[in-house]
């Protein structure tokens, strides 16, 4: 299984990712596909809207109130018998049109004229029809007029379905179907939508119009914006989960091999009290030292002191259990910490076999907060312990207290080789220990110290904080609340 998460698991990983982007891409594309049909329809009914408005306002005139010819005339079933009688041109189908509307009645006259052969109509001529006093001045000022009408109409109607881009109309001539500019409709074999043409005047047939659009994809993508967020979103949620996944299997596989070391590690250091024990009682069995009793008082103590050292690890292995469990409940009371300091640095230096130097400073002002005697004593009895170890033979360890009336801030500054930065975040972590130093490395430990130092400030709502160079030194600050009086 090792095997086969070293070599895979990344692999697997990217292959999940990379399916994962696939169906997201593949779904986007199908999606601005299908958008875009959508926005293709959604300007058709605009354009037909538009131009069943322009029809009715150009007969409209007198006939407001008439209900029936509104309704007529706006219905899709009459723009779809005149868009069907423009069309058959293309059938090269003649037609007729005309219009007679009375104050009673509207007549509206359709013929259609249908060659005989498929040369009938090129022999076909055109006949416009004006009614008495219009010219073909007036009527091309009449249709430019209209076509104005049918732009505003036609935007009007693209702002209600939220269609807001860039357009321009082509006009066509009515009778030959040509485009009137060359260069517009050129330019529209590149657009992104045309639509059929449509007249815009019932009363005369001179051009057709046509709306084109250039580009449909800002629209269509402003209306997938939603889709593309939720999508965008799911990969990168995706991609971070994968990030904290491996990241988490990272950290177990490490807190695996801190714990495996720490196991070999405890078992050297439980092991060494009990072989000083059993080499101590069997000298007195072996040697009946009851006949000596100098010396079997000094094994006895050199038995008693590797017990009381054998207590305090298997004390510290058990204090952690509870911590973690929640077990441990502080009593705190009005405690001392300057008193609590001198007894630790008096018993240090007591014990103290190397020569090491440790200097206490104490403030005048009193320094109290509301602790647990018992488990501040241990954090400073651990703080000076590591100071001396990892300071070697000529160690300084410097103890200082001050009191800033919220706050209560004990230092233990060392002059050992310091803790480079990168592990300076990660020195308070549970079995860690610094590898890549021969000096801390071969100082035996159980990676549980600093941890429970931690927990323990922190229980008593203060703050432990490492300042530290490599080569200058370490610096383990504590800061407790001060005790106040209600």
């Amino acid at each position: 299984m090792k095997w086969f998460t070293n070599k895979y698991a990344y692999l697997l990983a990217i292959l999940a990712m990379l399916f994962c982007i696939t169906l997201q891409i593949v779904w986007l594309i199908q999606l601005f596909g299908a958008q875009q049909v959508q926005v293709k329809r959604d300007l058709d009914q605009a354009v037909s809207n538009a131009a069943c408005v322009s029809d009715y306002m150009s007969v409209a005139q007198g006939h407001e109130k008439s209900e029936n010819f509104r309704n007529f005339f706006l219905s899709p079933e009459w723009l779809q018998i005149k868009q069907s009688f423009t069309r058959l041109r293309e059938r090269h189908v003649g037609g007729s049109f005309s219009s007679q509307i009375t104050p009673d009645s509207t007549f509206l006259s359709i013929g259609f004229n249908i060659a005989n052969n498929k040369a009938g109509h090129k022999n076909r001529r055109i006949k416009h029809i004006y009614d008495q006093g219009e010219t073909l001045e007036s009527i091309m000022t009449a249709d430019k007029r209209d076509l104005k009408r049918m732009d505003s109409l036609v935007k009007t109607e693209c702002l209600k379905a939220q269609l807001n881009m860039e357009t321009y109309h082509i006009l066509y001539n009515y009778d030959s179907g040509k485009p009137e500019s060359k260069a517009d409709w050129e330019k529209t074999k590149k657009a992104d939508y045309q639509n059929q043409l449509y007249g815009y005047n019932l009363n005369f047939f001179l051009h057709t119009y046509q709306l084109v659009v250039p580009s449909i994809k800002s629209v269509v993508y402003y209306r997938m914006r939603y889709y593309l967020l939720s999508s965008f979103s799911m990969l990168i949620l995706t991609g971070l989960a994968f990030i904290f996944l491996f990241r988490m299997i990272h950290t177990q596989r490490m807190y695996t091999q801190a714990r495996i070391a720490f196991t070999g590690n405890m078992t050297h250091e439980l092991k060494t009290p009990v072989s000083v024990i059993e080499a101590a009682l069997d000298a007195v069995s072996r040697y009946q030292l009851y006949r000596e009793p100098e010396k079997l008082e000094n094994y006895l103590a050199i038995s008693k002191s590797e017990l009381h050292r054998l207590t305090l690890m298997i004390d510290k292995v058990l204090q952690l259990d509870q911590l973690d469990h929640g077990e441990i409940k502080l009593r705190k009371e009005l405690y001392d910490v300057q008193q609590g300091l001198e007894g630790v640095v008096s018993s240090m230096r007591f014990r103290n076999e190397q020569g090491a130097k440790i200097v206490y400073i104490p403030v005048d002002e009193p320094c109290f907060v509301d602790g647990d005697p018992i488990h501040l004593i241990n954090v400073f009895y651990n703080l000076t312990d590591n100071a001396l170890k990892y300071s070697g033979a000529e160690a300084t360890i410097k103890i200082t207290l001050k009191n800033t009336g919220d706050k209560v801030i004990i230092s233990f500054n060392d002059n050992g080789p310091g803790i480079n930065n990168i592990y300076q975040k990660r020195i308070f972590e549970r079995y860690f220990r610094i590898s890549d130093n021969p000096n801390i490395h071969n100082v035996k430990g159980s990676g549980l110290g600093l941890d429970y130092v931690k927990r323990i400030i922190e229980q008593h709502g203060g703050r432990i904080y490492l300042l530290s160079e490599p080569g200058k030194g370490s610096n383990f600050v504590i800061e407790l609340p001060a005790y106040h009086e209600l």
